[in-house]
């Protein structure tokens, strides 16, 4: 093979060549300093189309290695994960929330109704994202919400025998919830009616006592006091969601998985929403102070969100603290 030289060839040609014939370039590099040799390299490569390389020979073990994991990955999308003698009764598109840790996202796949279970089966990646048997399920419920799309929709909430919280969106909730309330009927197990929405809560569930409730809740960012080097302090808005309770005002922090405020009721004396200035660009910053008494005395957390939730939670707040010196007043 002679080698040869056309100046008249563009990049067409040369890619032409690497995939139909291929091409093998060989090069010599040595490495001086000083006029001293310290470095040899001694490179040959082989650059071609697949078809090339494997009539060659060249990476066919490869090419069968990677054949074998495609074709079992068709072959595991078209085989449900079911179990010898298990039967669907209701296929739906569904979506899975899933909360771990800070991933937060929902997860499409298919749900299916069979006679021992429910579970959401994704194709691609091929993965169970959700299985749960009869026997694990104390309550359900579905709620009627405006989805990212603007548009109402309902959700299917899942109260397990573990007080865990599984949130569903399914194409059309009410006929699972009615089929799965069907099947555990005709199985003997009974389920947990008048179920409240204020009690489905997957992150509450996780610091909830026995004898409290969940009344109200949302997404909220708290104003957060950290310390600094030098002994400095510095305010933080961060992420996370407020509780109220039946008990106790609560804000749970997302990025750490843990409450980092709470408050007794009786403890708490006023909610107010206000316009503050923040600093940098919070010049005018709708937010809602909580005032509440702690061993120090008198002291003011600070939230904030859109000012029709605020609003709402001022409403909420201020109700919940008339009750409890109503009832004061009477005893």
């Amino acid at each position: 093979m002679e080698p040869t030289r056309d100046t008249q060839a563009t990049l067409v040609d040369l890619l032409d060549r690497v995939l139909d014939k291929g091409l093998v370039l060989n090069a010599d590099l040595i490495i001086h300093v000083a006029g001293i040799p310290l470095l040899g390299v001694n490179l040959k490569a082989y650059l071609a189309g697949m078809e090339t390389m494997l009539k060659y020979g060249i990476w066919r073990d490869w090419d069968e290695a990677q054949r074998a994991v495609a074709t079992e990955e068709e072959r595991r999308k078209k085989r449900l994960p079911l179990a010898p003698g298990e039967k669907v009764l209701l296929k739906m598109f569904a979506s899975h929330w899933y909360s771990k840790g800070i991933y937060h996202n929902w997860r499409p796949g298919h749900l299916y109704i069979t006679d021992r279970r429910l579970f959401l089966f994704r194709k691609e990646p091929v993965e169970v994202l959700f299985q749960c048997p009869y026997e694990e399920i104390k309550g359900l419920v579905t709620e009627r919400k405006t989805n990212i799309a603007g548009k109402e929709t309902d959700y299917l909430y899942l109260l397990l025998r573990s007080e865990e919280v599984t949130q569903l969106h399914p194409s059309d909730a009410q006929v699972i919830k009615d089929t799965i309330e069907e099947k555990m009927k005709t199985l003997g197990l009974e389920l947990e009616e008048n179920l409240p929405l204020a009690m489905i809560g997957e992150t509450a569930a996780k610091f909830l006592s026995d004898e409290e409730q969940l009344v109200h809740s949302g997404k909220m960012s708290h104003l957060v006091a950290e310390p600094r080097p030098g002994s400095t302090i510095t305010n933080v808005w961060k992420p996370g969601h407020l509780y109220l309770t039946t008990q106790r005002l609560v804000w749970w922090y997302d990025f750490d998985g843990k409450v980092i405020f709470e408050v007794p009721l009786d403890k708490t004396s006023g909610a107010e929403v206000k316009r503050r200035d923040l600093g940098g660009m919070l010049k005018n910053k709708p937010v809602l102070d909580l005032a509440y008494r702690n061993g120090a005395g008198n002291e003011v957390a600070c939230f904030s969100d859109a000012v029709e939730e605020l609003n709402e939670w001022q409403k909420i707040i201020s109700e919940v603290i008339a009750r409890k010196q109503s009832a004061i007043s009477i005893q």
